[in-house]
């Protein structure tokens, strides 16, 4: 399991440091020419918004992996440890709940593009390439709520049993 988790983490970190080379050089691209030029290139504004998407979906997985989404924790704070860790449960319940509905609907949403064979304007690929972002992305995030769930879970057992022990390998 440890080395199926490194990988879904090289292959998202990878993804994401690409997609943002990727898109920042198109803008860069696009800005350079459109100004200094006058000429643009018709479909990089539009592959750079499809990256920037992508991006963002597979990058909330890392930020679900590392904790890193804002919390409003003020109620939390007041509770005493056993609150705490039962908040954290209904927390990642709360995130896979989410994550069920963003597959369910962002699959919907993808084969409906695809039945009416949609295709985007400037690129002129399939629309599902950019809508699979929604389910793809729901996908990890709900592998990485899975995984602080399971954390979670164990690490109350272990803790009970006097031996608190890390699940989830970053």
């Amino acid at each position: 399991m440890r080395t199926f988790n490194q990988a879904v983490n090289h292959i998202e970190e990878g993804f994401a440091v690409v997609s943002m080379i990727i898109a920042s050089i198109l803008i860069f691209v696009q800005v350079v020419l459109r100004y200094l030029f006058n000429f643009s290139l018709i479909w990089s504004e539009e592959a750079a918004r499809f990256l920037i998407i992508w991006l963002i979906l597979v990058g909330s997985s890392i930020a679900v992996r590392e904790k890193g989404h804002a919390t409003v924790d003020a109620l939390v704070a007041f509770l005493p440890p056993a609150g705490k860790k039962l908040f954290s449960v209904f927390a990642n319940l709360a995130g896979i709940a989410f994550c069920l509905i963003l597959i369910w609907a962002g699959s919907e949403m993808v084969s409906s593009v695809v039945e009416l064979g949609n295709v985007t304007p400037a690129l002129g690929v399939p629309m599902a390439i950019p809508y699979l972002s929604v389910p793809v992305g729901g996908g990890l995030m709900l592998f990485r709520f899975l995984q602080l769930l399971f954390t979670d879970v164990k690490r109350s057992y272990s803790e009970d049993e006097g031996q608190p022990e890390e699940v989830v390998e970053k």
